[in-house]
């Protein structure tokens, strides 16, 4: 049996592999590894960028290569299914390969086929190497010949009609497949809200995410800040907030560093649906005391305290989740608030007098381009959020005194866990009114697909 080498967070890599030269390929075939293992892509990815990559480099040096392996393996999960019945296509055999044979192959097709960062003959030749270093010459041979079959066919990956004559699939499927979306999420969205939208959600879905900030409020430069970044071609998605496409977020902006103003705490990274979602509810209008039921690591707790709502307490049952909030609260100049580690199903609480904010857990199917990694769920995992959702949403529903509000939020695009909670609420409690809810338009091309309703206990 192969020697392993273990890392700092348990899961474990194969020696030869841990010992391939440092490269950004390596890195994100190792970080690979370790989403096989368990981990979370970006939890891989930060365990082995400074063992790989020491910042003895500069800067702008360690930056790069930090970002061209980030968007190589993220790159390749948002792909992955494409990808290997491509290599299924060209490799009849290809279950009978080593897994981190199949992971080379299959990050070298992604860079061949859906990145232009690096040269054909560079990606084939490293490749190749990697797998001579690994499993010899008789496998390098047959990753040199895999890799050649797809340059002189890749046209025909570009067609998503390949793909339903390759594999016999009538339209839909094979788009689903193109696409990279499991067949069961695929033709879920199909059932809830027709052929078209689902077609529009396969297509963002496989989209590299925006890059979206919000600028604070409360700090000095907002608005000059605001104006300036509109200039340089952001885009507005809500009063405070904007986006850049993929690759072109501007280095420089008032005569200083990008980086400047996140560490100063006039910008802060926030999904740009996760901004619309708190405006279109109105909740930067609540007045009173705010309690952020499922806060996490605080992002919308800070988007509220930037506008003046009293968060007062946040709750979360991951300690290390909240352990970064009170820091991020001092970078931006804001009052913490209370922090609690509770499971919101049994809140240490026997009331509250103020509104709440419910960010329930979900299957995260509206961020599938930006979490990619949620793809490899399996078809039961999805079914276990709707009664955690449903025991949040009424626990912290009977908090709420008469004439509060509780604001409910998904980053899931699933009517099971989006209206038909909300529903069970309402038909629950007499005394429940439906304010107003939202959602991502199906159509819009890269927004995360967000949900959101708000909820008010009338006396």
């Amino acid at each position: 049996m192969e020697q392993e080498k273990s890392n700092s967070l348990g899961p474990r890599l194969p020696r030869a592999v841990a010992n391939l030269p440092a490269s950004v390929m390596t890195c994100a075939l190792q970080a690979l590894l370790l989403v096989d293992a368990g981990m979370h892509v970006q939890q891989s990815l930060a365990v082995l960028l400074p063992a790989l990559f020491p910042q003895t480099e500069t800067d702008a040096r360690w930056q790069n290569k930090k970002n061209l392996c980030s968007d190589l393996v993220y790159g390749y999960l948002r792909a992955e299914l494409r990808i290997m019945a491509i290599v299924q296509s060209v490799l009849r055999q290809k279950k009978k390969l080593p897994r981190p044979m199949l992971l080379i192959l299959g990050l070298a097709i992604f860079s061949l086929l859906l990145q232009d960062r690096h040269a054909d003959h560079a990606v084939v030749h490293e490749s190749v190497d990697m797998v001579r270093r690994l499993y010899g010459g008789v496998l390098a041979g047959l990753a040199n010949a895999c890799l050649r079959t797809v340059q002189r066919r890749r046209d025909s990956y570009a067609d998503v009609d390949f793909y339903r004559k390759k594999f016999s699939l009538d339209a839909f499927d094979a788009a689903a497949l193109f696409h990279a979306v499991p067949c069961h999420v695929a033709r879920h969205w199909r059932s809830a809200y027709g052929q078209q939208a689902a077609l529009h959600l396969l297509r963002r879905s496989s989209q590299r995410p925006w890059s979206a900030f919000r600028i604070n409020a409360k700090h000095d430069a907002a608005a000059a800040l605001r104006s300036a970044l509109h200039s340089l071609g952001a885009e507005k998605v809500a009063d405070w907030g904007l986006a850049f496409p993929p690759g072109s977020v501007p280095q420089r902006v008032l005569g200083r560093e990008f980086a400047f103003w996140l560490r100063e705490g006039a910008l802060s990274q926030q999904a740009a649906g996760s901004q619309r979602v708190l405006e279109s509810l109105g909740l930067y209008h609540w007045e009173g005391s705010v309690c952020d039921f499922c806060a996490g690591f605080g992002g919308k707790t800070a988007a509220l305290l930037e506008q003046g709502v009293a968060v007062t307490l946040c709750l979360d049952k991951s300690e290390q989740r909240l352990r970064g909030l009170p820091r991020e609260c001092r970078r931006l100049g804001l009052l913490p608030p209370v922090l609690a580690v509770a499971d919101g199903t049994r809140p240490p609480l026997s009331g509250w007098n103020g509104h709440i904010l419910l960010d329930a857990p979900c299957s995260g199917l509206g961020v599938l381009s930006r979490r990619p990694d949620i793809r490899r769920r399996v078809p039961s995992s999805f079914e276990s959020y709707r009664q955690e959702q449903i025991r949040l949403l009424c626990a912290a529903y009977a908090l709420l005194p008469p004439g509060r509000q509780i604001a409910y939020v998904t980053c899931t695009v699933n009517p099971e866990e989006n209206e038909q909670v909300v529903f069970h609420l309402l038909q629950a409690e007499p005394k429940s009114r439906l304010v107003r809810q939202w959602q991502t338009g199906h159509e819009h091309p890269w927004h995360e697909g967000m949900y959101g309703a708000l909820v008010e206990k009338v006396f």
